[in-house]
């Protein structure tokens, strides 16, 4: 995880295996991006298994439910992707994404794992600089001294999504593709509206 530190502001970049796991049961469940979550597919081709017509709605519902709660959790709250995931499933009210899970719970993870060892081993070829240009953005719109604010922790989530873009989400999270997190231009343009919304005071 990256982080830094400012007046009224703190920053972290990372990516999430729970959003990730999320991610790819949401294009195994045949649930479109417009209609839950992020608008845009992964940027790898998942194939759809869920053939049972009349289990839509109710995935549907319930991933989005659950992405929701993914979204708006504290870092320090967010559980690890490991075996208890199902369990977590079953226990917090989404029986039919428990069963998805249970059925590709092996692929599920070894996607999520990928990613998150993708970004370990390439984010520091474009994370850095990312947040140099966020900070810079923060402090043109005058975060650092504006005196009636209060400490937001932008969380900026990286996501393997096919298209360049950034979404809002809670308070101060940000879901990012990799492929925005590596455009400087795109990132900038996508970014500094949602720090209007974040600290709109500045």
């Amino acid at each position: 995880m990256y982080s830094r530190r400012g007046n009224n502001w703190s920053l972290a970049i990372n990516t999430n295996q729970n959003m990730l796991m999320a991610l790819y049961l949401r294009e195994l469940s045949g649930v479109h991006p417009a209609e839950a979550g992020p608008n845009s597919k992964l940027a790898s081709n998942i194939k759809n298994r869920n053939i049972e017509d009349d289990s839509h709605g109710q995935l549907k519902q319930e991933w989005s439910s659950w992405w929701d709660s993914l979204t708006t959790a504290a870092p320090a709250d967010e559980p690890s992707a490991n075996e208890e995931l199902i369990r977590r499933l079953e226990d917090e009210g989404y029986p039919a994404l428990a069963r998805l899970a249970r059925a590709h719970y092996g692929q599920a993870t070894v996607f999520a794992q990928q990613h998150a060892q993708d970004f370990a081993e390439n984010s520091g070829q474009y994370v850095p600089q990312r947040m140099d240009e966020l900070e810079r953005i923060l402090i043109d719109h005058g975060v650092e001294h504006e005196t009636q604010s209060c400490r937001q922790e932008i969380q900026l989530i990286d996501v393997p999504l096919g298209e360049p873009r950034a979404w809002l989400t809670g308070t101060a999270t940000i879901v990012a593709s990799t492929s925005l997190l590596r455009d400087s231009k795109a990132f900038q343009g996508f970014i500094q509206p949602m720090v209007t919304i974040i600290f709109p005071g500045g």
